[in-house]
């Protein structure tokens, strides 16, 4: 069953077409994986699902409500959360209070700042078991600002998790990471397959090929092939885009 169905999409800014009648679905507990080169539209595309962009036609179908021209606020109510895009971190708060705030505003949980937050005794429960799903447990009272880069992806990680999210838009996760801080991403993110469905876009291959269940291949707005990671290594389109770009081996 589909937690996502994208039909017909299409969106121009002006006379360029940046989607181009765009047909795509992510199943439930898949970890679907969206590549392509630069300037293939990748970001028009997520942008499109989360809402921050309005297509110019088709149909987003999602969790069985139709959510095309829905607001992105709405969405997230749903259950879309879209990571490593979020800005809603409060770097002087620590690890554990962001998280815990993170539920609050998904939960409506009473919140009284004339008291200790931590009162909330439920929602710090809840935050300190996201953080040991994403390893950041022994992080959990250090300020946010006191995090390597690596560690601050794992924080847009939990924030998207305290969402309760249906389907994670995962953008490009291991950009500027180093080795070892890719490995652990990679290594969380493989913990997460099967409770929830993924949608990854990621210009890593090796992260990809490891992670993904299915892979779709963007080119000039288009899906140009769509499924296993070795039919997409097999695909001589796919290695035609890819020329002079990625090595996909």
């Amino acid at each position: 069953m589909s937690m996502l169905e994208i039909s017909g999409l299409k969106k121009l800014f002006g006379g360029l077409v940046v989607t181009d009648n765009l047909d795509l679905s992510v199943a439930e507990g898949e970890l679907h994986a969206l590549i392509g080169p630069n300037g293939a539209g990748k970001t028009t595309l997520i942008a499109q699902i989360s809402g921050s962009l309005a297509p110019d036609d088709g149909r987003i179908v999602f969790a069985g409500h139709e959510i095309t021209r829905w607001p992105a606020y709405r969405r997230a109510q749903l259950g879309l959360s879209r990571s490593f895009q979020i800005t809603s971190i409060f770097p002087s708060f620590t690890v554990l209070d962001n998280v815990a705030l993170a539920i609050q505003a998904r939960s409506g949980s009473s919140f009284r700042f004339w008291q200790p937050v931590k009162a909330e005794s439920a929602l710090y429960e809840a935050a300190l078991e996201i953080l040991a799903r994403t390893g950041l447990d022994a992080l959990g009272e250090n300020p946010a600002a006191a995090l390597g880069h690596g560690e601050h992806r794992q924080l847009e990680l939990a924030l998207a998790l305290a969402t309760q999210p249906k389907l994670l838009l995962l953008d490009e996760p291991m950009a500027g990471l180093g080795a070892e801080d890719s490995q652990r991403m990679v290594e969380l993110i493989e913990r997460l397959k099967s409770q929830y469905a993924i949608l990854l876009v990621e210009h890593d291959m090796d992260a990809v090929f490891r992670l993904a269940d299915r892979i779709s291949v963007l080119m000039s707005g288009r899906i140009i092939a769509s499924g296993s990671g070795e039919a997409i290594r097999s695909n001589a389109e796919v290695k035609l885009a890819y020329l002079g770009e990625e090595e996909i081996a």
